[in-house]
């Protein structure tokens, strides 16, 4: 079981893009909260060619089922009232460990 104070409330969110005069423009909306354990676990699949440890990718966990797929954004900052705004992290991808969910982040420059 995850203890509540390595928790931490993020706000969840999910791409929308749309064509305007030919361009295609992404829009994030607001999904909902969650709470996960962030951890930003460094092993050798994370380095980069040059042996450059890559400090932009986080491991997010937890024991509930939130609906969050890959491509989703994730911010630390309360997005909920917002109606323009480009998430922190970007989820890359996800996997069950048990009954754990582990969630793969990484920092995200709204590309």
């Amino acid at each position: 079981m995850m203890l509540l104070r390595n928790l931490s409330k993020v706000f969840v969110s999910k791409a929308e893009e749309r064509k305007d005069h030919g361009e295609i423009k992404k829009t994030w909306k607001f999904v909902s909260t969650a709470f996960l354990n962030l951890q930003n676990d460094i092993n050798e699949l994370d380095r980069k060619s040059s042996g450059e440890v890559n400090y932009n990718i986080y491991k997010a966990r937890t024991n509930k089922n939130y609906c969050i797929e890959n491509g989703y954004g994730v911010s630390l900052t309360d997005i909920s009232k917002s109606s323009h705004f480009v998430p922190e992290y970007r989820v890359l991808d996800q996997s069950k460990i048990g009954n754990t969910n582990m969630y793969r982040l990484e920092k995200y420059n709204g590309n």
